[in-house]
């Protein structure tokens, strides 16, 4: 950016100079006008510094300018489209171009052309190492040394063989109670000290209809769904509760853990360290846990609470739903349900700091009013009871202007009333299912409105993308301890408050994450206790 600084820098402090100068400059690189989008928004972040008596001041002295969580999120979201107000087009175009200057100059390259060629055979070839190997096949015992571990009873949420949790008797199919951990670690495992784990209501029921009952009400009407419309539970949304024989397992798939002993064969992990699920089902509602290094993320060790790395998974899948779909600039409009969801409400916060307009829709409840008020703290534009035609409604309201992407974790009618506010050829994006019930799209929404409709799933795209991970966490992170995302949450220890806890987190229309805090991990077993 230095060069771009100092045709304005030698100017004397008058902002009317360096405007003048900095339209000049800004002109003649214009994408629109045949300029460079990096020279574009070169110019134009070097003005914002010259623009601040503050960050000049600093940059006289320093050389550097320091950024406000606010502007590190503009500059580092859908790669800095939202602070320089370019189009995704231009940076598609810009993208194509390098990928052609990229070809050309490899042309005749012998590794350029073998991966070419490992390319275009797609999944038919692929490399196999010695992790993969082991992996698939694991390390024979006693080729290694196992690691002995402490003889420890830990709490743990179990569930009653053949007990089905039924919606208002929750307790009776969900109890603590204490395991011996194992005696030694395997090749590639590690003993990990869970600090917090949400309840999530997926977590919670075995099948849909048990989730609606106690979410919507004893009529499945209540909810638009029926039995016969209903996801398989094995084949569904709830499917990570189950193991292959239909049988419960330990509840929970998010938390955060410390790393407190480490097996053979650990790389990447040592004790003492952060991690997180890096897969489903591993049943977080425990004390101590024997899991595979494989299964886990390392995150930054206190880079924000330990409760919200526990509900950091949520937060980067609200961050994602927003890069990733929609093409947004500032002042579009973005529609989702589940309003009063962790996932919409931090939705909700960032699209207000990238300037964009938050529509929330909640199911009608008797606190309504008072659910509006707090979403609109939190940079809703609008709140509308999730019933009737959303379109008129937004007509109404004078909101003329449709929204460009509507984000689904409800599904069935509800997913419909949102294709319907949308703007012609814009995406729905299905990231959950609450209601059980796959929507179906009048034939009118496909043809005559070019509806998009797209999954998405966190784990997925983690798969795909490991390494942009770890910044997008730490995005996140910056601001949760700015205080420019606020989640509420409520905690309960594990041990001793499980029930309270269970009781609070099957409770409708609450606006506040359940959280299992853990503080007493067990007890040393006997030598004479079997």
């Amino acid at each position: 950016m230095t060069h771009f600084l100092l045709p304005l820098y030698s100017l004397p402090l008058k902002n009317q100079q360096i405007r003048r100068a900095y339209r000049n400059l800004i002109t003649k690189a214009h994408p629109d006008k045949g300029g460079d989008a990096k020279t574009f928004a070169l110019i134009q972040r070097a003005y914002d510094v010259l623009s601040d008596t503050d960050k000049r001041k600093q940059y006289d002295s320093t050389g550097t300018y320091s950024k406000s969580v606010e502007e590190e999120l503009l500059d580092s979201f859908g790669g800095g489209v939202f602070r320089d107000k370019l189009n995704e087009e231009n940076q598609r175009k810009e993208s194509v171009a390098e990928a052609i200057q990229t070809v050309e100059k490899n042309k005749g390259s012998h590794t350029s052309g073998f991966e070419a060629f490992m390319r275009s055979r797609g999944d038919s070839v692929a490399s196999f190492g010695v992790d993969d190997i082991i992996n698939q096949f694991g390390v024979v015992k006693g080729s290694y040394d196992e690691v002995q571990l402490p003889k420890i009873k830990a709490y743990e949420v179990n569930q009653p063989a053949g007990k089905k949790v039924v919606a208002g008797h929750e307790k009776e199919a969900l109890r603590v109670e204490t395991t011996k951990i194992a005696s030694t670690l395997q090749w590639g495992e590690v003993l990990v000290s869970v600090r917090v784990a949400p309840m999530n209501a997926h977590d919670i029921y075995e099948d849909h209809m048990s989730f609606i009952t106690s979410n919507y009400g004893n009529n499945a009407s209540d909810a638009n769904v029926h039995k016969d419309s209903m996801l398989n539970p094995r084949k569904g949304a709830f499917e990570n509760n189950m193991n292959e024989s239909n049988e419960r397992k330990i509840p929970g798939s998010d938390c955060l853990a410390t790393v407190v002993k480490v097996g053979a064969g650990v790389k990447s992990l040592a004790e003492g360290d952060w991690v997180i699920p890096y897969v489903p089902n591993l049943g977080t509602w425990r004390t101590l846990a024997v899991w595979k290094e494989k299964d886990l993320i390392k995150i930054p060790k206190e880079m924000t609470s330990e409760n919200h790395c526990a509900m950091m998974r949520e937060m980067c899948v609200a961050y994602r739903l927003l890069e990733d779909f929609g093409a947004l600039k500032p002042g579009d409009a973005v529609i989702l349900n589940a309003g009063t969801s962790l996932i919409a409400t931090v939705v909700c916060q960032l699209a207000s700091m990238l300037k964009l307009r938050p529509i929330l829709v909640c199911r009608a409840h008797p606190g309504f009013e008072k659910t509006v008020k707090w979403l609109k703290s939190l940079g809703a534009i609008e709140v509308f009871k999730d019933e009737g035609d959303l379109g008129a409604e937004l007509e109404e309201k004078r909101l003329f202007a449709k929204p460009r992407l509507a984000l689904d974790g409800v599904g069935g009618i509800s997913a419909v009333r949102l294709a319907e506010t949308l703007h012609q050829g814009c995406p729905l994006i299905v990231y959950a299912c609450a209601s059980g019930r796959a929507a179906t799209f009048p034939w009118h929404h496909w043809v005559g409105k070019g509806l998009i409709v797209r999954g998405f799933s966190l784990r997925n795209w983690m798969k795909e993308n490991k390494k942009k991970t770890p910044k997008m966490m730490e995005t996140l992170a910056k601001l949760v301890n700015a205080n420019k995302i606020a989640v509420e949450y409520t905690e309960y220890e594990l041990s001793t408050e499980f029930d309270e806890a269970l009781e609070h987190a099957c409770e409708k229309h609450r606006k506040t994450k359940i959280l299992l805090k853990i503080t007493d991990i067990g007890s040393t077993v006997d030598e004479n206790d079997k």
